[in-house]
């Protein structure tokens, strides 16, 4: 072999493995467009009105499938919208997929449950917000984020991954 033909095969060698970058990119891509697509179906999946009256006093897992998807799209929409960008964070330590653990979905629907009952003054009293924050928001996040929670597993290079995968 000459050295041009050196060259010819180790650039052929590149471009195979270019090729299979390009192609785990194409995946990676069509994976984040498809969990965007299932995400918007279910914050959609309740009719508006009741997406705007107050979430069930029922715990989430005792509900029927209907009314778990309109509970779900609350959820997503509450954690999403105001319990991440107030109390999380951009943090490397929360599942972007949270939705998909069972444990996760059972805690913060109990947690936004609490939330609309203790950050209600009236009825809860002036120390109902700090209330919520000692005895539910603390416990939860801490729970969720520990080194044997729901999410340890999709942390890692891989990225998301439920339990027993």
């Amino acid at each position: 072999m000459t050295h041009t033909d050196n060259r010819v095969a180790a650039d052929s060698g590149l471009t195979d493995r270019v090729s299979l970058l390009q192609n785990a990119m194409h995946k990676l891509g069509a994976d984040v467009i498809r969990l965007q697509t299932q995400l918007t179906e279910i914050a959609t999946a309740a009719p508006p009105a009741a997406q705007e009256r107050p979430p069930t006093a029922q715990f989430i897992f005792n509900l029927s499938r209907e009314d778990y998807r309109g509970e779900l799209a609350a959820l997503v929409s509450w954690v999403n919208d105001f319990l991440i960008p107030v109390y999380a964070g951009p943090s490397p330590d929360w599942c972007p997929t949270w939705w998909e653990h069972h444990e996760a979905v059972g805690r913060l629907h109990a947690l936004r449950l609490s939330y609309l009952e203790l950050t209600d003054t009236a009825v809860a009293g002036p120390s109902g917000p700090g209330q919520w924050h000692r005895d539910h928001l603390d416990p939860v996040l801490e729970r969720l984020r520990a080194a044997n929670g729901p999410f340890t597993r999709c942390l890692g290079p891989t990225g998301h991954r439920a339990r027993g995968a």
